[in-house]
């Protein structure tokens, strides 16, 4: 079994663009998301006032694919989504008193020297979601539903309903008729 194989999760398997959270079309929750994207430069996303920096999303793309070998390879996109959701899915591992440890983390990527903390955060929220149940799903989705989540539109558009990252159309930076000549 490699590595993350087991990280399959009621979301989904790591890698898959369509992570769905049971409920989530019955909460129906939208977000107000900008058109323009993050706000500030180098992030990958705003949630409610916290950065997610790109440096961030690329660090645990690229040490969770170093351990996948031949497998699936997690996407930029992926690694965003799971960074966005790892704090409603920890906090509410900690009230179910579920949590998953750094060490435990660690463990399971274990082939990563040292790994950032962000990686960490990303498999204690992977193994964190495995152990949730229906109801604590539910509540993360309630959650979300009240943030403020900006994704730069490099990555796609966080769709609350579906708690995915949908890819934006490559020509997201629209161009301006220029003023006719009088």
């Amino acid at each position: 079994m490699a590595p993350l194989q087991h990280l399959r999760t009621p979301l989904g398997r790591i890698g898959t663009s369509r992570l769905v959270f049971p409920g989530a079309l019955l909460l129906g929750a939208t977000l107000a998301l900008s058109g323009c994207g993050a706000q500030q430069s180098g992030a990958a996303a705003i949630v409610n006032d916290t950065v997610i920096s790109d440096r961030d999303v690329q660090t645990v793309s690229a040490e969770v694919n170093r351990i996948e070998e031949g497998g699936q390879k997690l996407s930029s996109s992926d690694a965003l989504l799971s960074l966005i959701l790892a704090p409603y899915v920890l906090a509410e591992a900690r009230r179910a008193g579920k949590t998953v440890s750094a060490s435990q983390a660690r463990k399971v990527i274990a082939k990563v020297a040292d790994p950032s903390p962000s990686t960490i955060t990303f498999v204690q929220m992977q193994l964190a979601v495995q152990q949730l149940d229906d109801a604590s799903k539910s509540s993360i989705v309630d959650e979300l539903g009240k943030a403020k989540i900006t994704v730069n539109p490099r990555y796609g558009t966080f769709n609350a309903t579906s708690i995915a990252i949908t890819p934006t159309a490559p020509n997201w930076i629209k161009a301006t008729a220029p003023s006719p000549v009088k």
